[in-house]
């Protein structure tokens, strides 16, 4: 199963939906962890960050809505 975490993009959203301790559980859970590149720009997370902890950083959100099984957001999807 895939699962994918876009960038939060409703104006002042600082929260993201998944940090890498939760990466690192799911991915331990044999999920395939997917991350916007930049989605924890705004909660100070770095992509590498991510990647230590064994999502793979997707460029642009629509790539990766294209291949996730489900969707982690904060706030709900724009279109």
């Amino acid at each position: 199963m895939k699962v994918g975490t876009p960038r939060e993009t409703a104006p002042d959203e600082r929260r993201v939906a998944l940090v890498p301790d939760s990466a690192t559980r799911l991915a331990a859970a044999a999920l395939e962890v997917n991350v916007e590149s930049g989605a924890g720009s705004a909660a100070y997370i770095t992509d590498e960050a991510y990647q230590q902890a064994g999502a793979k950083i997707v460029k642009g959100a629509a790539a990766l809505m294209g291949e996730a099984d489900a969707v982690l957001k904060v706030q709900a999807p724009s279109a």
